[in-house]
């Protein structure tokens, strides 16, 4: 039995078994004659001489699996197969059964197949985009829950050290992991060459509070890709001082806006922006490599006022602990 017949709806099946009786006949015996169907090339004029080399594509409504998608079915599978296969009963019972039959053997030939089949590099392509921007999907709606977890992990972090009987280990992996550092800077030191120093302080973090180590660096990593996607990166970038990333963000956008705005009036004042921004804040002497963009003047100024600035927090916290 083919195994297309199995994926059949029961009372289509008996209605289809009724019909095939009443076509075939009974012999002088009474029992039921099985007619010799028609070869499956019988059925394919059209595609005797073009070659179908790929499986049909699964359809929805049901109404497209006619004739025509049963000859185009046929002709893939005689040719992957390198054989005949007998054909489903000609269209003698109702339309809507006749599809159910025709869906049935596409579903046991050419659905897998389908599905399975090599991809092309657009497909490929294609499919790379879907997946990243799902990611940012996940990132937007859910990424605020993982800052919500660091910020717990944070604050217990804070009491285990406030503990009267706070260890070294502890005290210091709360001066590393705590207030006034951001989760995107620590992410961005544990990528750095040498991590070893600050993965020690995460790891016994970790111990004091009983998590799992690579949660908390998987957490960590996760938190900074979403706010370096979501946030507004070229202010945070100013506010922070850190120069060498605004250079390679501006000079990258700036040669990509034309790409990423099809509209060259919309492109034109966005570009007005991106050049007022870096012409503020550096000095030029290429264009074209974001490496010799040196920090002008009022950069320099606010750089000299951010490092007094943190410095003064930085001891205010060690005070703070110190009590």
């Amino acid at each position: 039995m083919d195994p297309y017949l199995d994926t059949i709806p029961n009372d289509r099946g008996i209605e289809i078994k009724k019909r095939v009786a009443e076509r075939d006949g009974e012999d002088h015996n009474g029992r039921p004659v099985k007619r010799a169907r028609a070869e499956t090339l019988s059925l394919l004029p059209e595609y005797s001489e073009n070659v179908v080399e790929e499986p049909p594509r699964p359809e929805e409504d049901l109404s497209k699996y006619n004739e025509e998608r049963l000859k185009h079915g046929l002709a893939y599978i005689t040719h992957i197969s390198k054989r005949n296969i007998t054909p489903p009963l000609e269209c003698t019972t109702t339309p809507e059964a006749s599809q159910f039959v025709v869906k049935a053997m596409d579903e046991a030939y050419c659905c897998t197949a389908f599905l399975f089949r090599p991809r092309t590099s657009d497909e490929h392509q294609h499919l790379m985009v879907y997946v990243k921007l799902r990611r940012l999907e996940l990132l937007a709606n859910y990424g605020d829950y993982l800052g919500q977890e660091l910020q717990e992990i944070r604050a217990n972090l804070k009491q285990a050290a406030l503990s009267p009987d706070v260890t070294p280990k502890t005290y210091d992996a709360n001066i590393y992991l705590g207030a006034p550092y951001k989760w995107t800077d620590i992410a961005e030191d544990l990528k750095s060459v040498d991590t070893n120093n600050l993965r020690k302080k995460v790891w016994d973090a970790c111990s004091v509070l009983g998590i799992d180590s690579r949660h908390m660096l998987w957490l960590i990593d996760e938190w900074a890709a979403r706010n370096q996607l979501f946030h507004n990166k070229v202010r945070e970038h100013i506010s922070e001082c850190r120069w060498a990333p605004l250079a390679q963000q501006l000079c990258r956008d700036l040669k990509e806006l034309i790409n990423v705005i099809s509209d060259e009036e919309t492109a034109a004042k966005y570009e007005k922006v991106l050049v007022s921004i870096r012409d503020e804040y550096f000095a030029l002497t290429s264009h074209d490599n974001p490496d010799h963009w040196i920090p002008s003047a009022k950069a320099t100024e606010l750089t000299q006022s951010f490092l007094r600035a943190k410095k003064k927090k930085v001891q205010k916290a060690l005070n703070k602990m110190s009590r």
